[in-house]
């Protein structure tokens, strides 16, 4: 495993629970002695030779780490973990890495929480975990990634790189977005006010607690599908708010129902 962070930390304990022998790196040995410290793996030795290699360092670093780890290992079959597929395969496509070996692949699973004290050994039980095989990868290589997921206790779902940044825009990226605008509202209000906060403003922000560094590359990486939505959400606030400015009036109220109808069904 190459990052000792959430994903990473919470794979290594997951598989060392299972009894897997892994071996966790992270450019900060602070972070990796903390990984290891928790039982995520452990340290490399000059000897090993991998048969996986799972890369969970953040989008902007991920393309080159993986080619590396392609380089380094000629045996092993290499993944990663990034939130974002496409920008990754683009770039690794353009390389002269021996793509047969590498399979792109996403757990749909998180926390808030960041860094290798918030790592988790159940972290991915009963999550979809993406597997997004590159037109060269090896059949080999995509069932090893397959069964890293259901040895994690997830569901591997195949999805292509386009398919999956388009889902996870909907899904995840958009929440995100919505969340940290929804909760930088409360910044300077009335300590009073926000005493009365119940379930739902919680439920509704908790996201917004999320590495921002992380969330700028992932929104970056996905801009063009992100923005898509963002707009047609624009749309639907523009609109809600100049019913809200003729709520005294049946048209207005019309348009109000509407919107809240629209969220009953997207609920469900």
């Amino acid at each position: 495993i190459v990052g000792a962070g959430l994903l990473g930390t919470s794979i290594g304990l997951a598989l060392t629970k299972n009894g897997v022998d892994v071996i966790i790196t992270d450019e900060s040995k602070s972070a990796e002695n903390l990984a290891i410290s928790y039982g995520a793996g452990r340290e490399s030795l000059s000897s090993d030779l991998p048969m996986l290699v799972v890369v969970c360092v953040p989008p902007e670093a991920t393309s080159r780490i993986v080619v590396e780890e392609l380089k380094n290992n000629p045996q092993a079959i290499v993944t990663d973990v990034a939130s974002v597929k496409k920008q990754i395969l683009d770039s690794l496509t353009e390389s002269a890495a021996d793509l047969t070996r590498y399979v792109g692949s996403h757990p749909m699973a998180g926390r808030e929480r960041s860094g290798a004290i918030a790592g988790r050994a159940d972290l991915f039980i009963g999550r979809p975990w993406v597997i997004s095989p590159t037109t060269e990868s090896s059949v080999g290589a995509i069932t090893q990634v397959e069964n890293l997921a259901v040895e994690l206790g997830a569901a591997p779902v195949k999805v292509t790189a386009e398919d999956h940044d388009r889902a996870v825009a909907l899904v995840s990226h958009l929440p995100q977005a919505v969340a940290s605008l929804t909760a930088a509202q409360l910044i300077g209000a009335d300590h009073e006010d926000v005493s009365l906060a119940g379930q739902g403003i919680r439920d509704t922000i908790r996201i917004a607690a999320s590495d921002p560094d992380l969330w700028v590359q992932i929104l970056s990486a996905n801009s063009s599908e992100v923005v898509a939505l963002l707009e047609n959400l624009q749309e639907d606030l523009s609109k809600l708010v100049n019913a809200l400015h003729t709520a005294d009036s049946e048209a207005g109220k019309a348009v109000i129902r509407e919107v809240l109808t629209r969220g009953n069904l997207g609920s469900t």
